[in-house]
């Protein structure tokens, strides 16, 4: 379906703020790469300012990073934990990657527009990190850190988000390691060492 002018619109402040930062982003520069006439006032049409275009592409960006979450892996882990836990992890990073226009946009931003940051910090860090915790705490209640699941997702997403700044700052991942290697490490790290059981199978 071919895009409104209005999404248009967005897209192309998206683009231009993530490269030029909101002060260097002009309303003509938005409307020549939206495909209208710069100077015309057709942006006008559909928006007030410049801040109004920012925060409805911010809210547009935040509300596809929820949709995003909603995809993710749930449930109770029946097989391997730790292999339910890597693919969970894997999914983490992708959501990392799809995420990357609004993080991009907190990083350039966020001293302009801190209630806007705050905003994703509630809705995204601190409300995935409690829904995360309440997982590993079901589905691995015996892993290390298990009597703090908060703090352990604390670290789990400091990892994360390590890797993935570190893979986009650089041009690749920390010493070449491909995600689901990272994420095997990781989840190994979370999971403990196997059960004794498991050991002394056989």
């Amino acid at each position: 379906m071919p895009s409104t002018t209005r999404e248009r619109i967005l897209d192309a402040a998206l683009e231009l703020i993530q490269e030029r930062g909101f002060g260097g982003t002009t309303v003509t520069g938005i409307e020549e790469l939206a495909g209208l006439s710069p100077g015309s006032g057709s942006f006008y049409r559909h928006f007030r300012s410049k801040e109004e275009v920012f925060r409805s592409v911010f809210e547009r960006e935040l509300d596809r990073a929820r949709r995003h979450r909603e995809a993710f892996e749930r449930g109770p882990v029946t097989a391997d934990p730790r292999d339910a836990l890597t693919r969970r992890l894997l999914q983490q990073l992708d959501y990392l990657a799809r995420i990357r226009p609004l993080i991009t946009l907190l990083a350039r931003e966020h001293g302009r527009f801190p209630e806007l940051t705050r905003t994703v910090r509630s809705a995204l860090l601190d409300q995935g990190i409690a829904e995360e915790a309440d997982h590993l705490a079901r589905d691995l209640p015996g892993a290390p850190g298990h009597d703090d699941p908060h703090a352990l997702l604390a670290v789990v997403v400091s990892a994360l988000t390590g890797y993935h700044l570190s893979s986009e700052f650089f041009g690749r991942p920390p010493a070449g390691i491909d995600p689901a290697r990272f994420a095997t490490a990781l989840a190994a790290l979370i999971t403990g060492p196997p059960q004794e059981a498991s050991r002394t199978d056989g």
